[in-house]
């Protein structure tokens, strides 16, 4: 109904063809914004599991700790790490820029460095969950909290 106000479209109105055309593209691109939000849900939820299952899995074979020496001799798992902590540190100045309260800014710095793409995925679905209806990926990456 506020759609209609917004837009001074009267359902009763026989012929306000150039109106309802209005009301079907709004209706429409309210329904692509959903299905985005919905499918970009999806797709940070399966990805989040999946990497939640691939730590654990190999947590349980393989033990980082001893395997540490040997790892850090490997050029390309050190230009891996590097790259790592440069992939944090983008996504933490969206935190810091996201995020008004110091102390989640700090947790989740501290996720982030710890967990890598699992914080990555729960910070993004934290902020998908929190979207209204009528926002969208505009809204996910401008709208600041608190």
């Amino acid at each position: 109904m506020l759609l209609l106000n917004y837009f001074q479209i009267n359902p009763h109105q026989q012929n306000c063809y150039d109106n309802k055309a209005v009301f079907w593209i709004i209706i429409n691109a309210i329904s692509l914004i959903n299905s985005m939000v919905t499918a970009l849900k999806i797709f940070f939820t399966a990805l989040f599991c999946w990497m939640c299952y691939q730590v654990i899995n190999t947590s349980i074979h393989s033990s980082l700790f001893k395997e540490w020496d040997f790892l850090g001799s490997i050029p390309w798992m050190r230009a891996t790490l590097w790259d790592f902590y440069a992939n944090v540190t983008a996504i933490f100045l969206w935190v810091c820029y996201k995020e008004k309260n110091i102390a989640l800014i700090v947790l989740w710095l501290i996720l982030l460095v710890a967990l890598g793409s699992i914080a990555t995925c729960a910070y993004i679905l934290v902020q998908l969950f929190k979207l209204k209806p009528s926002e969208g990926l505009k809204e996910l990456f401008s709208k600041q909290n608190g």
